[in-house]
């Protein structure tokens, strides 16, 4: 799997770059403005393993997905929470001895595990695929902003009529991914074919 590393690049350009190619990505686009995550997360060949997209919109070139213990240290929490939901107001485990607190204490957690081994980011020189979904970057024709959990979104749809929520977290944790994803959101918008709201305008500062 891909790993974390502590450097950073510099904050640069609004106006789109030229389109790269399909299949390798070249000429990769310039750094791109992040503002959701400061990690650099470097993809692994592994990483690219799972694309739902058809090869004729050429492969996946960057990933993200988040780190086993992560996904381990965020069930724990929510587990650690709810046992506390239940303690705190009993005073005690008097609640032991009825089934449906255990059921939530135990199955919030393991669901929230599963939910989290599907949830990764890919991208190719044209798309960018979010869990099991997908959407052509330079074929935007809807961008509206919105939250999942805690983070910023995106709501894209393409011109397909593929539509994604992208989590801008995910997505810029791999600053190479986001150069690419970044690049055709502003093609999109600037062929004036895309209809973007002013609140997604402000996130993604195009």
């Amino acid at each position: 799997m891909g790993r974390l590393v502590t450097s950073d690049r510099p904050r640069t350009r609004s106006r789109p770059a030229p389109i790269p190619d399909a299949l390798t990505g070249e000429p990769r686009p310039p750094t791109a403005r992040r503002g959701e995550a400061r990690e650099h997360w470097v993809t692994a060949p592994e990483d690219l393993q799972k694309s739902v997209v058809p090869l004729e919109y050429g492969p996946a070139l960057e990933a993200y997905e988040e780190p086993f213990r992560m996904k381990i240290g965020l069930a724990v929490t929510l587990f650690v929470f709810a046992l506390l939901v239940f303690v705190i107001p009993f005073r005690g485990f008097d609640w032991m001895s009825m089934w449906w607190p255990q059921v939530m204490i135990i199955g919030l957690p393991i669901l929230q595990f599963r939910k989290s081994l599907g949830d990764r980011v890919l991208a190719g020189a044209l798309w960018v695929q979010q869990r099991d979904k997908w959407a052509l970057t330079y074929e935007l024709v809807k961008i509206r902003s919105t939250t999942v959990g805690r983070y910023r979104a995106i709501k894209i749809v393409d011109c397909q009529d593929h539509e994604i929520i992208l989590v801008l977290h995910d997505a810029q944790t791999n600053p190479r991914l986001w150069d690419l994803v970044y690049n055709g959101i502003l093609y999109s918008v600037a062929s004036g074919n895309c209809d973007i709201s002013r609140a997604a305008r402000r996130i993604l500062k195009v």
